[in-house]
C-alpha cells in the first residue's frame, strides 16, 4: 500500500480487503455475545483528537476519549450540485462549535469537491490548538436548510440540529466522511503521529488503510482520494 500511486489506492484497498481484512474478519466470534459498540470511535485510536460517528466498526472498540466541551462537530452533507449550496461552509452564531459542510460529489463535480476540501481546512485551521477535538457526523440537507432558515434568529439551534435525522444511507455516509477524516488527520496530525511537515503519498496511504480497516465498506471513490491527495500534497494537476 505504501508504494502505490494515489490513482492506484482504490485497487490496492480492494486487494487488502479481500486478503488481510478477510482474515481479520474470520477471527471474529460472530456467534458469541458481541461486546459493547462505541457510539463514537476515535481514529485511528481512542486517544486521537478526531472522532467519527459513522456506525460501529467491524469489531468492538473503546469509546472515544474526548471531552464534549472541547469538541467541535462537523456535519457532512453530500450534495449533487455545488450550485444548490454555494457557501459550502454553514454555521450559526448560536452553535459556534458546530459547522455543516455541503460536500459536492467528487465524481460529478470534482473541482467543487476539491474547493470544499480547501475551504474546510482553511475554516478549521484558525481554530486548531493542542486541546481541539473534532467530531465528524453524517448530516442531511435539512441541517443546512435549518441553519439558513435561522440565520436571522438568536435562538439556540443546538437541540434542533442534534434532533434532525441522519442520512438513511449509512454506507454512503461513511464513504463521504472517510476522505474528510483522512484530510483532517493528515492536515493537523490529530492523532499526534502523522508528521504533517514530512507528508508523503505513502504516509497518506497508511492513514487511509487504518481507517478502511475499521469500516471495510467505507472504501472511498477514486475521485475523492485523488482530490484529497492533491490538497494534502499541494498538487494542482488534473
Amino acid at each position: 500500500m505504501l508504494s502505490l500511486d494515489r490513482d492506484d489506492l482504490e485497487d490496492g484497498l480492494e486487494e487488502a480487503k479481500s486478503n488481510n481484512l478477510a482474515a481479520d474478519l474470520g477471527k471474529l466470534d460472530l456467534n458469541g455475545q458481541p461486546g459493547p459498540l462505541a457510539a463514537v470511535v476515535g481514529v485511528p485510536g481512542r486517544s486521537s483528537r478526531l472522532g467519527l460517528d459513522i456506525g460501529p466498526p467491524i469489531s468492538p472498540v473503546q469509546s472515544w476519549s474526548a471531552e464534549p466541551s472541547l469538541t467541535s462537530t462537523i456535519y457532512i452533507v453530500g450534495i449533487e450540485k455545488a450550485q444548490l449550496y454555494p457557501d459550502i461552509i454553514y454555521a450559526h452564531s448560536s452553535i459556534p462549535d458546530t459547522i455543516i459542510l455541503a460536500l459536492p460529489s467528487p465524481k460529478i463535480d470534482s473541482w467543487a469537491y476539491k474547493d470544499a476540501l480547501m475551504k474546510l481546512v482553511a475554516t478549521i485551521r484558525p481554530l486548531m490548538d493542542v486541546s481541539t477535538r473534532i467530531l465528524l457526523k453524517p448530516g442531511s440537507n435539512r441541517h443546512i436548510d435549518l441553519v439558513i432558515e435561522s440565520a436571522d434568529k438568536d435562538d439556540s439551534l443546538s437541540p434542533a440540529i442534534e434532533a434532525l435525522p441522519r442520512s438513511a444511507d449509512e454506507v454512503g455516509s461513511r464513504k463521504s466522511i472517510i476522505p474528510i477524516a483522512l484530510l483532517l488527520l493528515c492536515s493537523f496530525s490529530l492523532d499526534n503521529v502523522v508528521q504533517v511537515d514530512a507528508l508523503t503519498k505513502g504516509g497518506i496511504s497508511n492513514v487511509l488503510l487504518s481507517l478502511v480497516a475499521l469500516w471495510p465498506d467505507s472504501n472511498p471513490p477514486r475521485a475523492a482520494l485523488k482530490r484529497v491527495n492533491e490538497v494534502l500534497l499541494g498538487r494542482v494537476d488534473r
